[in-house]
């Protein structure tokens, strides 16, 4: 199930630069998506009790990075979008799979001209944390940061931070991951 995934989310990257109905120009209509590597994910959650720490859970982990962008650019150098950029791997401390991610609108700003260009981006959003067993957490408030290089038309390479909160049952949970993507963008 999840090579399907990782393989329909390739097929569409690929096909992004041949979508028709997409004039070449940074400006209007954008659509895209990323694969790469996470190397740091992580969570923890703490509870305290009477001025006492009861419960302290932290885990670090690497893993699978994607991200997906649907949105507007109203010039050739800004664009707003709607980003989901998430990380998935395996948990030793809950032994299982787990997604965590960022959802919300960025902003991404290009210094250059198309194919040639750095870019920054900032988000605000929420952040989830979905384990493979149970239901997933409550989403809090998240933040994306990031910033890299639009190397070819139509393709970046980039690095985000994103962080956040999410509870479950009365527990607030802290996130935070840090991904290297490469991303096709249709415009």
């Amino acid at each position: 199930m999840r090579r399907a995934a990782v393989v329909t989310m390739l097929l569409a990257i690929v096909s992004v630069t041949t979508a028709t109905g997409f004039d070449g120009h940074r400006k209007g209509f954008v659509l895209g998506g990323g694969i790469g590597f996470a190397p740091v994910a992580k969570w923890s959650v703490e509870e305290s009790f009477l001025g006492h720490t009861v419960l302290s859970v932290e885990e670090t982990r690497a893993g699978v990075g994607l991200n997906m962008l649907i949105g507007y650019a109203w010039d050739e150098k800004n664009m707003i979008i709607y980003e989901g950029n998430a990380v998935g791997y395996w948990s030793e401390i809950r032994d299982e799979s787990i997604g965590q991610g960022f959802g919300g609108a960025a902003w991404y700003h290009y210094y250059g001209p198309k194919g040639k260009s750095g870019f920054t981006t900032a988000g605000m959003g929420l952040y989830s944390f979905d384990p493979e067993t149970r239901d997933a957490n409550d989403a809090g408030f998240g933040m994306l940061l990031g910033g890299g290089y639009e190397f070819a038309r139509h393709w970046q390479v980039g690095g985000y931070l994103s962080f956040g909160t999410s509870s479950y049952h009365g527990l607030d949970y802290r996130h935070s991951h840090l991904s290297v993507l490469v991303s096709g963008v249709a415009f």
